[in-house]
């Protein structure tokens, strides 16, 4: 790709050590909380923007808290619980670490601070996802398992989902209370009902490896990256996909809708780890950028922006989509 097609990033922030994993609140009352993993150390900050006309002028970071992990961070989740606008605040968070293990860390800012570990996994654990009400957190692994763990309760898995190869990507319908979807890196993705505890539906990319894959904005849309393929479904037909186009011609590393637009995906791929902002109802991309040592994607709740880890940087692009 030429150098003249990449578009540089907005804003950037530099970093002692090098960017493991970043991931934005994706709730409406915590927009502005990032948690950025490095090395041992988690940074929970804000990072807020001054918008004026439609116009994203400057980014202001703000450090809270350092918390201590003690091994490289896989997967990073935020629970619904967290707010910084009640007395006293909450902070509340899952990581995944190399270790095979989840910590969830609560803290109040001031002088409240733990966390819990959450054991059982025998493998790697590659996404983890809190559901909208908080009560539940849901992970996949290498292990060949998706368990859910009662959150609100004992801290234990109380409910697993045997998989038929790793499994990649967790995450929860935004809006029917219970759904889940479970993608695997053989190409299946299933969706659970966990209240009822059976599957309800799955389709298949058709090919492998399945590297990544979301649920957007709307509900009924799916899409993931197989073998460099982005493939989407809609979920009222899911016999076969709406959409296949060749993304990463050598795989994808991860994809992710817009919190705030149905058709937009974010996604990094090889060669050259470079990301691609793809509208589904367009073919050319709109942006196309550069990472160098890939550590996350993530998108702002509300603004087009999404930022990426890249080596000792986060590297901001905004997103001009009319």
């Amino acid at each position: 790709m030429e150098e003249a097609l990449l578009t540089p990033p907005t804003f950037k922030l530099n970093f002692p050590k090098q960017v493991q994993c970043v991931e934005w609140s994706p709730y409406e009352w915590s927009q502005n909380l990032i948690c950025i993993a490095l090395g041992q150390e988690i940074f929970i900050a804000t990072i807020k923007f001054q918008e004026e006309d439609d116009v994203v002028e400057d980014i202001i970071y703000n450090l809270l808290r350092t918390f201590h992990h003690e091994t490289r961070v896989h997967a990073i989740a935020w629970s619904p619980k967290t707010s910084l606008s009640i007395v006293p605040k909450i902070l509340s968070f899952c990581i995944a670490g190399a270790d095979f293990k989840i910590r969830l860390y609560n803290s109040d800012l001031n002088e409240s601070h733990e966390f819990e570990v959450l054991e059982g996994h025998k493998d790697y654990v590659n996404d983890i996802s809190f559901d909208p009400e908080g009560k539940y957190l849901a992970s996949v692994s290498d292990d060949h398992t998706c368990k859910l763990w009662a959150i609100n309760e004992n801290k234990k898995c109380f409910l697993m989902f045997p998989l038929t190869s790793a499994g990649v990507n967790v995450c929860w319908h935004a809006e029917e209370e219970g759904k889940l979807l479970v993608a695997e890196k053989n190409g299946i993705i299933h969706m659970y009902n966990v209240t009822s505890e059976r599957a309800i539906m799955s389709v298949d990319a058709g090919t492998i490896p399945l590297s990544t894959a979301d649920w957007g904005l709307n509900p009924l849309k799916v899409a993931c990256i197989a073998s460099g393929e982005l493939i989407t479904w809609d979920m009222s037909r899911p016999s076969r996909p709406l959409e296949t186009r060749t993304l990463h011609i050598e795989g994808g590393t991860i994809m992710k809708f817009s919190p705030s637009n149905e058709n937009l995906v974010a996604s990094i791929g090889r060669p050259d780890n470079i990301l691609k902002i793809t509208n589904l109802k367009t073919k050319p991309s709109v942006l196309c950028g550069r990472v160098q040592l890939f550590g996350g994607l993530s998108w702002h709740q509300r603004i087009q922006i999404v930022c990426a880890g890249s080596d000792r940087q986060l590297l901001f692009w905004k997103v001009n989509n009319k």
